[in-house]
């Protein structure tokens, strides 16, 4: 192995943990909502580590910081509600992410579910199901749901979050070939 001395024009990063949290932030990821019922109404969280798992069963997950204020609610919960927010969403992204925002108003297009999780009319897609598994990594629990159903709301282009920001993503006008067969 070859030994690469430090940039000396890159400021060093005061601990691997921050370096890691820097790094993350230049993954750009799309943003969902989680949400869960409670005897004191709807909590949910933004999150933007949502991912597929399964297709059969079909099955996703997510992770949320114990120190969450919804964390150990949706750990707890027997049924979850994950929102696909679309870029028309952005607005009630910011609300989830900001401690203290008012969350789930008619304003932003909440509407009670039939089931008592709360739906957002706006959104591309919603997915419900129940958590099978909760893993503790770290400072955070890792999900794993069983989705039981999946709805389409409007069509919208996805919502991004990278470095700190939400934002839209558009199309670059660069076309893959796919290879043909022979």
């Amino acid at each position: 192995m070859t030994f690469v001395p430090p940039d000396p024009t890159v400021p060093p990063a005061e601990s691997l943990n921050e370096r890691f949290r820097a790094g993350f932030r230049l993954h750009a990821a799309g943003v969902s909502l989680v949400t869960c019922a409670t005897p004191e109404g709807p909590v949910g969280l933004t999150a933007s580590s949502l991912a597929s798992v399964s297709a059969v069963p079909p099955m996703l997950s997510f992770s949320v910081a114990h120190k969450s204020s919804a964390g150990a609610d949706l750990v707890a919960s027997e049924r979850i509600g994950v929102t696909i927010l679309g870029e028309d969403d952005a607005l009630v992204a910011a609300a989830f992410a900001r401690h203290g925002a008012e969350r789930f108003t008619p304003e932003q297009g909440w509407e009670d579910g039939d089931d008592g999780l709360p739906v957002l009319k706006t959104a591309p897609a919603t997915m419900w199901g129940h958590p099978v598994h909760v893993l503790a990594a770290g400072e955070s629990w890792l999900v794993l749901v069983e989705v039981t159903r999946v709805e389409f709301g409007p069509a919208s282009g996805p919502l991004i979050y990278h470095d700190r920001a939400f934002r839209s993503l558009h199309e670059l006008p660069i076309v893959l070939e796919r290879p043909t067969s022979a």
